[in-house]
């Protein structure tokens, strides 16, 4: 391995070093509590170090946010090739639910963690992942809403109560709130939720 190679390894490794602490102090204490001098200390780096990858935290922020939706966009793929809009959002919605209960950590990142899109704020054009996502739902919408003709609906309204729906059930399951309904029955009723809620906006 020649020295440019390596300089790039070690870059990469520093990175995903850089990422790891930052996750942990996040989801420990908040988007209040991570700091680069925090992050600097966990890594054993001084602070100028993670300066020279990262402007701030909130870059840091939009990047592992970013690396999440990666990592959900895996679990959503095998809806991408479905033909009927209506089956896709069906499998779009139980891989979303999927991904959430497999993964706590990064869902809570991605979606509870408090106020962590200041950095999307100041340039909305660089959440590309969880924007794509969205888009894909709203299409899909769109797809269903034609199908079905002469529906009032807005795609992007329908899209967001979707999503909504999804979102409250995977934080009812990992809070373990389901449990309440109806005890060792969370994915069942996951997943008559979802048919409920396609049954009622597409009749059938």
């Amino acid at each position: 391995m020649g020295s440019a190679e390596r300089k790039e390894r070690e870059k990469a490794e520093l990175k995903e070093l850089i990422l790891t602490a930052s996750k942990k102090i996040l989801l420990s204490e908040g988007q209040e509590g991570l700091s680069i001098r925090k992050i600097a200390k966990a890594i054993e780096y001084s602070p100028a170090t993670i300066y020279l990858y990262y402007t701030d935290k909130d870059a840091i922020l939009h990047e592992l946010m970013e690396i999440g939706f990666e990592m959900m966009n895996k679990y959503i793929s095998g809806a991408f090739t479905e033909a009927d809009p209506i089956k896709r959002i069906h499998e779009t919605g139980h891989a979303y639910v999927k991904f959430g209960l497999e993964n706590k950590d990064w869902y809570h990142l991605m979606f509870n963690s408090d106020k962590p899109m200041k950095h999307i704020e100041k340039c909305k054009e660089d959440w590309d992942q969880g924007m794509s996502m969205f888009q894909f739902l709203v299409d899909s919408c769109s797809e269903a809403l034609n199908m079905m003709g002469g529906s009032k609906l807005d795609p992007k309204i329908l899209a967001l109560q979707l999503w909504s729906c999804v979102h409250g059930l995977v934080n009812l399951a990992q809070t373990e709130r389901l449990e309440i309904v109806e005890t060792d029955q969370t994915h069942e009723l996951i997943s008559k939720t979802l048919e409920s809620m396609l049954i009622s906006v597409f009749h059938r």
